[in-house]
Protein backbone atom coordinates (compact mmCIF):
# COMPACT_ATOMS: atom_id res chain seq x y z
CA UNK A 1 0.00 0.00 0.00
CA UNK A 2 1.29 3.20 -0.43
CA UNK A 3 0.38 6.32 1.24
CA UNK A 4 1.28 9.58 0.38
CA UNK A 5 1.19 12.67 2.96
CA UNK A 6 1.95 15.91 2.28
CA UNK A 7 2.03 18.47 5.45
CA UNK A 8 1.72 22.28 4.68
CA UNK A 9 2.03 24.01 8.82
CA UNK A 10 -1.00 22.68 10.56
CA UNK A 11 -2.89 21.43 7.35
CA UNK A 12 -2.53 18.01 5.70
CA UNK A 13 -3.28 16.00 2.42
CA UNK A 14 -3.09 12.59 2.76
CA UNK A 15 -3.74 9.71 -0.07
CA UNK A 16 -4.25 6.02 0.23
CA UNK A 17 -4.96 3.49 -2.28
CA UNK A 18 -7.92 2.37 0.53
CA UNK A 19 -11.83 2.05 -0.13
CA UNK A 20 -13.40 4.59 2.24
CA UNK A 21 -15.44 2.76 4.95
CA UNK A 22 -18.40 4.90 5.25
CA UNK A 23 -19.09 8.81 4.37
CA UNK A 24 -18.11 9.71 8.13
CA UNK A 25 -15.89 8.34 10.36
CA UNK A 26 -12.87 8.77 12.90
CA UNK A 27 -9.41 7.27 12.65
CA UNK A 28 -6.12 8.08 14.59
CA UNK A 29 -2.74 9.39 13.65
CA UNK A 30 0.16 9.20 15.70
CA UNK A 31 3.73 9.84 15.04
CA UNK A 32 4.69 7.22 12.57
CA UNK A 33 1.11 4.72 12.94
CA UNK A 34 -2.07 5.62 11.10
CA UNK A 35 -5.23 3.60 12.28
CA UNK A 36 -7.97 3.95 9.72
CA UNK A 37 -10.63 2.03 8.59
CA UNK A 38 -9.97 -0.88 11.06
CA UNK A 39 -6.60 -1.53 10.28
CA UNK A 40 -2.91 -0.13 11.51
CA UNK A 41 -0.61 1.18 8.94
CA UNK A 42 2.90 2.27 9.71
CA UNK A 43 4.57 4.97 7.80
CA UNK A 44 8.46 5.67 7.23
CA UNK A 45 8.00 8.82 8.25
CA UNK A 46 6.64 10.74 11.48
CA UNK A 47 4.09 12.86 10.91
CA UNK A 48 3.45 16.39 12.81
CA UNK A 49 0.42 17.53 14.22
CA UNK A 50 -1.56 19.06 12.05
CA UNK A 51 -5.61 20.41 12.72
CA UNK A 52 -7.22 20.12 9.27
CA UNK A 53 -6.70 18.62 5.91
CA UNK A 54 -7.72 16.25 3.00
CA UNK A 55 -8.20 12.76 3.14
CA UNK A 56 -8.08 10.92 -0.46
CA UNK A 57 -9.38 7.28 -0.01
CA UNK A 58 -8.94 5.91 -3.91
CA UNK A 59 -9.60 9.38 -5.18
CA UNK A 60 -13.01 10.18 -3.07
CA UNK A 61 -12.14 13.24 -1.21
CA UNK A 62 -12.99 13.65 2.70
CA UNK A 63 -12.25 16.79 4.82
CA UNK A 64 -10.39 16.47 8.17
CA UNK A 65 -10.65 17.88 11.36
CA UNK A 66 -7.65 16.35 14.33
CA UNK A 67 -7.60 17.22 18.05
CA UNK A 68 -4.46 15.61 18.83
CA UNK A 69 -3.95 12.73 16.80
CA UNK A 70 -7.92 11.84 16.92
CA UNK A 71 -9.41 12.92 13.38
CA UNK A 72 -12.85 12.87 11.86
CA UNK A 73 -13.60 12.88 8.13
CA UNK A 74 -16.64 13.56 6.31
CA UNK A 75 -17.00 12.38 2.36
CA UNK A 76 -16.92 16.02 0.56
CA UNK A 77 -19.48 16.67 -1.96
CA UNK A 78 -18.26 17.72 -4.88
Amino acid sequence: MIIKVVQIRDTAIIELSLPPCADVFTFKISSRELEICGKTYVLSEEIGEFKRGLLLLEKTPFFIECDEGNCIAAKAQV
